[in-house]
C-alpha cells in the first residue's frame, strides 16, 4: 500500500488537522472550531486534542483484532484521562471529526464520524463519498448556535469525538473488497470545500485530481475562497486542508 500526505494551515495559527499513517493503518482528525465558550471547561487547545487523539487512535488500531469503533472508544479514554483531573470537561471540551482507514487482508475497513470524508474509487472509476451528515441536518434545523451545541453527542443529533467514549458507537463503519479499490482519500471538509463550497470538482473528479497534484488541488481551492463574495463567504475564509491518499 502507497501512502501520500499533505496538510495546510488555513492561516498562520496552528493547524487542528491531524493526520498520520503507520503500517496499514490511515488517520485523519479536523479539530472543531466551536466557540470557546462551548469548551470552558477545557485549557487546551483544539489542535493539541485532535493530535493526542489521532496518535493514540493510530496506535490502537494497529491490533487488527481491535475492532475500529472500540479502537476510537479507547482513545478517546486514553485522551480524557491525560486531562480529566486538570479540566472541568462536563463544562465543555474541544472535539473533532474522524476518518479510518485500515486494510486487513483482503479488505479496506473504514470508520468516520462526522464531517470529514472517505473517497472511495473504484477500478470502475466510479467514487463513492462516505461523510456523517448528521451534523449538516442539525445546522439545517437548528440556526442558534447554542442549539446546535445542545444536540452535539445527544441522542437524535450529531456525533463527534470528544471526550465521551460512547461516541465511538455512533459512527458509521465498513468495509471494501481491496482489490476493487485504485484509491482511497481519507480527506478533511477543508478539501471537500472544493465540491461543497465552490463548485470546482465532483467527487470523481476531486478524487481523480487528488492523485494526480493534491497540492494544485489546494491551490486552487484557496484561489477559489479568496474569490467568493457577499453572502457566499463562510465563517472562515480559509479552512486546514488535509488529504490521505492511500493506493495499492
Amino acid at each position: 500500500m502507497h501512502t501520500f500526505l499533505l496538510s495546510e494551515p488555513a492561516g498562520t495559527g496552528e493547524n487542528e488537522d491531524a493526520a498520520g499513517a503507520l503500517g496499514e493503518v490511515a488517520v485523519l482528525l479536523d479539530g472543531a472550531g466551536v466557540p470557546q465558550r462551548f469548551r470552558a471547561g477545557c485549557h487546551h487547545s483544539v489542535a493539541w486534542f485532535s493530535h493526542v487523539v489521532a496518535g493514540r487512535l493510530l496506535i490502537r488500531a494497529q491490533d487488527r483484532s481491535t475492532a475500529l469503533r472500540s479502537a476510537l472508544a479507547g482513545a478517546i479514554a486514553d485522551v480524557r484521562g491525560l486531562h480529566e483531573h486538570e479540566c472541568d470537561l462536563d463544562l465543555g471540551g474541544p472535539s473533532a471529526t474522524v476518518v479510518v482507514a485500515r486494510r486487513v487482508g483482503e479488505h479496506l475497513e473504514h470508520l468516520v464520524l462526522s464531517d470529514s470524508s472517505l473517497l472511495l474509487r473504484g477500478t470502475d472509476g466510479r467514487v463513492a463519498r462516505i461523510t456523517d451528515q448528521r451534523v449538516d441536518e442539525v445546522v439545517a434545523r437548528e440556526r442558534e448556535a447554542t442549539a446546535v451545541e445542545a444536540r452535539r453527542n445527544a441522542t437524535g443529533g450529531f456525533w463527534v469525538v470528544r471526550h465521551e467514549s460512547e461516541a465511538a458507537q455512533q459512527a458509521l463503519v465498513g468495509r471494501t473488497p481491496w482489490a476493487t479499490l485504485g484509491s482511497v482519500h481519507l480527506v478533511s471538509d477543508g478539501i471537500t470545500r472544493a465540491v461543497d463550497l465552490l463548485d470546482h470538482e465532483g467527487d470523481t473528479s476531486l478524487a481523480l485530481a487528488l492523485e494526480d497534484d493534491p497540492r494544485r488541488v489546494i491551490d486552487e481551492i484557496r484561489a477559489g475562497e479568496r474569490s467568493l463574495e457577499g453572502a457566499r463567504r463562510p465563517r472562515k475564509l480559509h479552512d486546514d486542508a488535509t488529504v490521505i491518499t492511500l493506493r495499492p
